[in-house]
């Protein structure tokens, strides 16, 4: 009878174990400030809060509950919006989120290499920082292995060598190309295909001299006051098709000069009548 007292003691509904008490995700808002959004960084924001909920043992379930209680009201409702089986999924809020402040896996990899450190933080946090871009770029691709990962550094590497032409052609798929085979392979191909588009167009420079002959031509026509003959007057001037009249000269064989024939030659002596 004292052993069943004594049971009846140590629990207050009766039960012979104690009850279980949840963490609750309210605790969250003692370690993480709430996010600015228009001057924090949304995915070291993440990131922290990822960190503290799982050292305060706050089940997943529960994390976009602890996550809107962080998040200013423009924020609350746009995850508001968001459908009851995808409310609960915090991977896909995330995702979300990551969208709304426009954060693509290249935008990560732009602030792994070239994230500054500031004079205020230590290096430990600048650590934190880099290490958490270059793990939101690699999940951004789904890098999961060793090999991946390795044919991301190379490709990447490439990526930095190639003109900027050829990024602007490959701009739909430029980010998701992550083997370095694939990538050369469509250089490559660029490069072929520019090499004969520009032997393309020198070939037809060469083969139309008569386009470049009429531009010639009509940069060096000269319109001339009427100063002589009939034949000077008509010189260079051009015709009703745009394209200027070559006359030749006429010279006189009588006495040489040009201008005239040996019909009009003003030296030419007078015939004798008889």
């Amino acid at each position: 009878m004292e052993l069943e007292l004594e049971k009846l003691r140590t629990t207050s509904d009766g039960s012979a174990n104690p009850k279980y008490e949840k963490p609750s995700c309210y605790e969250l808002t003692k370690t993480v400030p709430s996010f600015d959004s228009r001057n924090g960084d949304i995915t070291l924001f993440l990131s922290l809060f990822e960190r503290q909920a799982k050292r305060a043992q706050i089940d997943t379930k529960d994390w976009v509950s602890g996550l809107l209680m962080l998040m200013p009201s423009d924020i609350v409702q746009l995850i508001a919006r968001e459908s009851e089986e995808n409310f609960d999924n915090y991977n896909y809020i995330k995702s979300v989120l990551l969208k709304r402040f426009k954060l693509s896996p290249e935008e990560f990899r732009r602030k792994f290499l070239h994230h500054q450190k500031y004079s205020e933080k230590s290096w430990r946090e600048f650590t934190f920082e880099i290490s958490n871009y270059f793990q939101e770029w690699i999940e951004g691709l789904k890098i999961d292995s060793f090999e991946k990962l390795k044919n991301l550094m190379i490709t990447d590497q490439i990526k930095r060598r190639a003109p900027f032409e050829a990024k602007d052609h490959f701009l739909d798929e430029w980010m998701r190309l992550v083997s370095p085979s694939e990538l050369a392979d469509r250089l490559d191909e660029y490069e072929l295909v520019l090499s004969d588009r520009k032997y393309e167009t020198k070939r037809k420079q060469q083969f139309n001299p008569i386009e470049k002959h009429t531009e010639s031509n009509q940069r060096t026509v000269r319109h001339k006051p009427f100063t002589g003959t009939w034949n000077t007057r008509n010189m260079g001037y051009p015709s009703r098709n745009g394209e200027s009249k070559q006359m030749h000269k006429f010279s006189c064989y009588s006495c040489g000069l040009e201008g005239h024939t040996a019909r009009f030659c003003p030296f030419k002596a007078p015939k004798r009548v008889n």
